[in-house]
């Protein structure tokens, strides 16, 4: 393909993704709704404008990268420190439920030990970008539960890398690769650790002394560069952006870093959002049986992160706490990976695939309308001082 015609591709992205964005924001709808549903419009499901290639999926994950950079500018890292408990036993309860769950079912309804721990798998990581952008639509990043649900999805991406490495190695070798899984859980540990560490340093940093040509480019750069650190040591990049913002965010007014990286979210987060309607294929999910399995996968699924969610921060009261339960439960991007991989190992079939990919656009759709008026019935409450 030419240059021009993936040009033109990002424009059809580009236009439907605004299109929607207002008018579901007319409606008094989540925007990410919308530009998922763009992304279906303009895909292979409908018009056929847009199809999956490397160039449109290297954007779309630029999008998440910003946008969980823009979210980390946005949080600092005491907040988060101070709702570390809460955020750890929602990110393991979060993680323990669903696959359990998933497991379970799967044997229930006939699958192999194999294509049932996938399952299972499959329910596990959270996908925090449709959670974020709804937090950030709703100016609540600050606000206790979402600083929970955002420290709780990074120890989740860990937690749920450990057991897709644990899956994944069963179904390519038949047994636990115990020393594989010992350096990812190192490496994860030392990632965030580090992280951590260096936050106070970074809170001092000189931006404008730096031989860089502007505070933007230098923050610009240390975003991506993060992204990269986690993708090249297994984790997901967003986790590693995500960080980077943290590290940045007491910097972010004395250097005016917020307006321009929000302008690149801006242009990049729709893409990322799109291209998941785009991902979408229709017809594997209006087969009967796909249908039945994949509502009952789905309702796993949310009830998993829910419970999970909501025992893990029912010390910030129950309204909180469903909060955060429902907002742990899209699974996007992460849950079709694992599918992916399943089905790339021989370990999962069609017919088991369509049945993650229904979950997947449920759970996608299911978050962000149902945080909405969580998060207003959660606000009222704390405007009267109630629970």
């Amino acid at each position: 393909m030419h240059g021009a015609e993936h040009i033109l591709e990002v424009f059809y992205l580009l236009l439907a993704a605004q299109l929607m964005a207002y008018l579901f924001r007319r409606l008094g709808q989540p925007v990410v709704i919308g530009e998922v549903l763009a992304g279906i419009l303009v895909g292979p499901a409908l018009l056929g404008w847009v199809h999956e290639g490397e160039i449109l999926e290297f954007l779309a994950e630029l999008g998440a990268i910003f946008l969980l950079f823009m979210v980390g500018l946005e949080t600092r890292l005491r907040d988060i420190l101070a709702v570390g408990k809460e955020a750890f036993l929602v990110a393991v309860l979060g993680v323990a439920f669903p696959f359990v769950g998933g497991y379970l079912f799967g044997l229930q309804i006939g699958f192999q030990t194999l294509p049932s721990l996938f399952l299972g798998t499959a329910l596990v990581a959270t996908s925090v970008g449709i959670t974020a952008r709804v937090l950030q639509e709703l100016g609540v990043l600050s606000r206790p539960y979402a600083r929970i649900i955002l420290g709780a999805a990074v120890i989740d991406d860990v937690l749920g890398l450990i057991v897709l490495a644990v899956v994944n190695g069963v179904a390519k070798t038949g047994a636990v690769e115990f020393g594989a899984i010992l350096q990812l859980i190192l490496l994860s540990l030392a990632f965030v650790g580090v992280a951590v560490a260096l936050a106070p340093l970074f809170a001092r940093l000189p931006l404008d002394r730096l031989p860089v040509g502007s505070p933007v480019g230098f923050a610009l750069a240390f975003g991506v560069g993060m992204a990269a650190l986690a993708a090249t040591i297994g984790l997901a990049p967003i986790v590693g952006a995500f960080l980077g913002g943290m590290l940045l965010a007491e910097l972010r007014e004395k250097y005016k870093l917020e307006e321009p990286i929000f302008a690149i979210e801006g242009f990049l987060a729709p893409i990322f959002f799109a291209m998941v309607g785009v991902r979408l294929e229709l017809a594997a999910l209006v087969q009967p049986a796909t249908l039945v399995a994949g509502a009952v996968v789905s309702v796993i699924a949310i009830l998993g992160k829910v419970l999970g969610g909501f025992l893990g921060a029912l010390t910030q009261g129950y309204r909180a706490a469903t909060v955060v339960g429902v907002g742990m439960a899209p699974r996007g991007e992460v849950g079709l990976i694992v599918a992916a991989l399943g089905l790339a190992a021989g370990a999962v079939n069609e017919e088991e695939y369509a049945i993650v990919l229904f979950m997947v656009v449920a759970t996608t759709l299911f978050a962000p309308l149902a945080l909405k008026p969580l998060i207003a019935w959660a606000e009222r409450a704390r405007r009267v001082g109630g629970d």
